[in-house]
């Protein structure tokens, strides 16, 4: 397969550092997450900085370490930064441990041609909805999925606002058959992209016993084993122990921790090696690390509770990485969602613009089918209600017209008939066939105001945001 060859070709890109580069690697990455977690580790490296490393078991040297976190010393000495050995290591390392620009290019290789256009929308939204280096972290996977009710683990900052955990979707005879049928259906239909999906989301995964069963039967049927994002990595050290062996065994090359406090960052770097970690991102949430929490679910109705107006929240109002199916297995129910901002409406921080259950495999291809029958258009229809994304600033230019956020800015001119066409679609009071007879009526062919039409569509600045239940009422 495809992606076997892309996941061997970056494994051996990694083993080409070598063996002294590895050992050092690992020990540099513990040195950041201490470093980047504990302001007593940062004042103590600033004093002593030789017992800092032997208290902590870091075979480094604290000169060449300097480089990677004294600001000053970076700015006073750039040429002792280029050339500090430690910096380049960790630089090939991160360059070469590749894993998002791989998922990424994988979840855009969908085979369902309604499915990777009305992604693609999505995506532009986002684009101009948040800044670029949170947008550029976003995978924007096709698929997820919940092999639980809820989580046990309960964190206040929760940005999906888990529910607590009520039930899980045992790996027997029955639910072993409908997972199986479930993931050849989601590879009929999006190809390689469905590989990019994972099995978590308002849900630890270390809740269900049977979860590495699950990513087991993923990776033998989708061809990559998930990556794994958990809380509970010190509940049972030795199940955690074995499931990083077999993720890497199977090729996975990422998986997370989070850390919710300092005492579990210590009892996490007690427990695992550095070596052990090397390919665990530590999702640092102690509040000394001062991780700025998204501003949505429960973090937003703390925010709104105290009447904060931090402008850093408003800007990261989201953790949602899924554009596409998101599926709790034990309802047998699925969302087809996208990220945004948390507001009043979507105050998880992503769009639900359709949800259904389903009873078995055949009944859900009928569901998934319906969905994108809906929601996922190749062109603007005739029927369809033109207006601009509410999000977007609308101005009038002498040529055309602008669209706007303080993230992105769309300009549409030198068409004699674009400054008119702005302002009716301004207006959101008529339909696509509407509109082409109007500007018909002025002269203006009706397929170039559909190509317009489909040209804004296309970039995704049309209101297509699913209306209130009540309005449809």
């Amino acid at each position: 397969m495809v992606i076997d060859k892309i996941q061997k070709n970056e494994i051996l890109q990694l083993e080409s550092i070598d063996t002294h580069q590895k050992a050092d690697v690992s020990d540099i990455k513990r040195f950041m997450e201490r470093w980047n977690a504990d302001p007593c580790f940062r004042e103590q490296v600033s004093i002593d900085p030789y017992k800092s490393m032997t208290c902590y078991g870091l075979k480094l040297d604290p000169e060449e370490i300097r480089a990677l976190c004294n600001l000053n010393f970076s700015q006073e000495f750039p040429e002792k930064v280029s050339n500090s050995a430690y910096f380049k290591t960790l630089q090939e390392f991160t360059h070469k441990n590749r894993i998002d620009v791989i998922m990424k290019s994988i979840a855009a290789s969908s085979r369902e041609p309604r499915f990777k256009a009305w992604r693609e929308r999505q995506i532009a939204r986002a684009v101009r909805q948040f800044k670029k280096c949170h947008q550029d972290s976003i995978l924007h996977a096709p698929i997820c999925f919940e092999l639980s009710k809820g989580c046990s683990v309960g964190c206040w900052f929760c940005a999906i606002s888990a529910p607590q955990l009520s039930n899980i979707f045992i790996y027997n005879q029955e639910n072993a058959k409908l997972w199986h049928e479930i993931l050849e259906l989601m590879k009929e239909i999006l190809g390689t992209a469905a590989s990019s999906g994972f099995c978590y989301w308002a849900t630890d995964p270390f809740d269900n016993p049977d979860y590495e069963k699950y990513c087991c039967d993923f990776h033998n049927i989708l061809g990559i084993f998930p990556s794994t994002t958990t809380a509970q990595s010190l509940k049972d050290p030795e199940r955690t122990r074995a499931f990083l062996k077999l993720s890497n065994k199977k090729g996975c090359l990422l998986n997370n921790f989070s850390i919710l406090s300092l005492k579990m960052l210590n009892e996490v770097h007690k427990e695992f090696s550095a070596e052990e970690l090397k390919f665990v991102r530590l999702a640092l949430q102690n509040k000394e690390a001062n991780t700025i929490k998204a501003n949505a679910g429960r973090t937003r109705e703390r925010n709104l509770k105290k009447r904060e107006k931090n402008s850093e929240f408003s800007e990261q109002g989201t953790i949602a990485c899924v554009t596409g199916f998101l599926f709790n297995m034990v309802d047998r129910s699925v969302r087809l969602i996208s990220p945004c901002n948390a507001d009043d409406r979507w105050p998880l921080g992503f769009i639900v613009y359709d949800e259904g259950t389903f009873l078995d495999a055949e009944d859900l291809k009928a569901l998934l089918e319906r969905m994108m029958v809906d929601n996922m258009p190749l062109t603007v229809r005739s029927s369809d209600l033109i207006s601009f994304a509410d999000d977007l600033k609308y101005e009038s230019l002498a040529d055309g017209f602008q669209l706007s956020t303080k993230f992105k800015t769309f300009k549409f001119r030198n068409q004699l008939y674009l400054r008119d066409l702005g302002e009716v679609i301004h207006k959101g009071d008529k339909t696509a066939e509407d509109i082409a007879f109007l500007f018909n009526l002025r002269g203006v062919s009706s397929a170039d105001i559909f190509s317009t039409l489909n040209l804004l569509f296309e970039k995704g600045v049309l209101d297509y945001e699913p209306k209130p239940r009540s309005s449809l009422l």
